[in-house]
């Protein structure tokens, strides 16, 4: 359809097609049957009347001896208004152009396009109001929704643009659009809309919460759902084992788990769910998009829920610990839990602190622990440690937890900066590009005769000033506290 103009009808730019659009009208009632009549005499020619019949049989089916009854039109196709207009038989000029005045004043002709001008510029102002997301452009499988688009209902009536849609939501929910118009009557029906949607999705739940598009409408269905509701789609998506974990792998899947998370309450759903996700902790601890479920369920759930979580992070410590996701995951195992739980976790990272320490990923784990301030915990780590300072001020990664070791351990500084002082070719150890990083840590927070004694030892090689990794320990007044 184009752009139809208001005004001069005679000089429009092309040759517009709107038959269907007032077929529409006309079925849903919008015309009146003095309207309709008029219409009909409108298609007569403006000259003479003799071949009126003909012109009005190839039009109509049905009799058409009387015009006060109401005329059937046989085909969109043989309904040719938009040749009418575009011939100026609609410009004032022919005789029979009738004189009925209705949309303020205006005649049939001029209120039909007013209408129908009306409903395009609301259909472009709904969809210019769509904050659309980063996704390819797609034609809906249904058509436009815009013009069904009106606020919400009350009381037990369906949402008016919900009544025409029934039947065809699951096809709306895989379409960009289809599916937000879905969500909008979601949030601004009853509980009915919710139910209609609810009845046409469920057989297909599992399909529509790894669609690109569907799973916004599944969130969205999570959060409006009764308990019950939701207890069926949680049998649904957990009557295969290893269904919601794979479900949770998906890139798209993992936002509504996260959601289906967010949203159990009663202790059946959080027991189906947890016993569900249990076997596949694993791949999801270690997986791009999977970690963030295990992440949501220790947000959500409570310490007794997460039992399960904490228990195979301990099983699983060195494994997680050492994955880009899963050291992300074993941090806040050991953040939020308790008791027994959390020193089991500690236990296992302190044991190996030594490894871990030398790991791209497995050295956050041990500065977690050593940034928690727990006395006992950073005692055991310290323990493992020890005797291997230079070595690990070395090294890329590890040179960072020995810096976090002289900044938050107080009662390790000592023994760290007597393993640095010791070393036989000490001006290697400033010339290196990670140890001279810990040289410098060491002389911002050593004191007394400890700040002193590491000062004698550095002087001597004051020649080195030049150089590019001991300019940082011979300016800015390091050496003068």
């Amino acid at each position: 359809d184009g752009d139809v103009k208001i005004g001069n009808y005679g000089e429009t730019n092309k040759k517009l097609n709107v038959d269907q659009r007032v077929l529409e009208m006309m079925k849903r009632g919008e015309l009146c049957e003095e309207e309709e009549e008029t219409l009909f005499l409108s298609h007569s020619p403006s000259s003479h009347m003799q071949n009126s019949w003909s012109h009005y049989h190839n039009l109509f089916s049905g009799d058409s001896s009387s015009t006060s009854s109401r005329l059937s039109l046989r085909s969109p196709s043989d309904y040719s208004l938009s040749s009418y207009f575009s011939n100026g038989q609609c410009n004032g000029s022919s005789q029979f152009t009738p004189t009925t005045k209705y949309d303020h004043g205006l005649s049939l002709c001029e209120s039909l396009l007013h209408r129908l001008n009306i409903r395009e510029e609301e259909e472009e102002q709904e969809f210019n109001n769509y904050s659309v997301p980063s996704f390819s452009p797609r034609r809906s499988c249904v058509g436009s929704l815009s013009d069904h688009h009106h606020q919400g209902s009350s009381g037990n009536k369906i949402h008016p643009r919900l009544r025409d849609l029934q039947g065809y939501v699951y096809l709306m929910a895989k379409d960009q659009h289809g599916c937000r118009s879905l969500q909008r009557i979601l949030e601004d029906g009853t509980s009915l809309d919710a139910m209609v949607i609810f009845n046409e999705v469920i057989p297909h739940v599992v399909e529509l919460m790894i669609n690109p598009f569907g799973n916004y409408l599944m969130q969205k269905l999570l959060d409006v759902c009764n308990e019950e509701q939701r207890t069926m789609i949680i049998l649904i998506v957990t009557q295969e084992p290893g269904l919601l974990v794979q479900i949770a792998l998906n890139p798209h899947g993992t936002r509504v788990v996260q959601r289906l998370v967010e949203s159990i309450k009663t202790k059946k759903q959080i027991s189906i769910v947890t016993s569900a996700l249990r076997p596949g902790f694993h791949n999801l601890a270690i997986n791009v998009n999977g970690n963030h479920v295990i992440q949501r369920c220790l947000q959500c759930l409570t310490t007794q829920d997460n039992k399960f979580i904490f228990e195979d992070a301990t099983r699983y410590c060195i494994d997680i610990a050492t994955h880009q996701h899963g050291c992300c995951v074993l941090q806040k195992c050991v953040a939020y839990s308790t008791g027994q739980q959390r020193e089991n976790l500690i236990t296992q990272i302190s044991i190996n602190s030594l490894f871990l320490a030398q790991h791209p990923y497995g050295n956050y784990a041990v500065q977690f622990v050593i940034e928690m301030r727990d006395f006992q915990a950073t005692a055991m780590v310290l323990a493992r440690l020890k005797g291997h300072y230079v070595e690990l001020s070395m090294q890329k990664f590890s040179s960072h937890l020995v810096e976090r070791c002289l900044t938050h351990c107080a009662e390790s500084r000592p023994q760290i900066v007597l393993e640095l002082i010791s070393v036989h070719r000490f001006d290697l150890l400033i010339q290196d590009p990670y140890a001279n990083f810990v040289i410098q840590a060491a002389l911002s927070v050593a004191e007394g005769s400890l700040h002193a004694h590491l000062i004698e030892v550095i002087r001597p090689h004051s020649n080195l000033r030049r150089n590019p990794y001991c300019k940082g320990i011979f300016s800015r007044n390091l050496t003068r506290k």
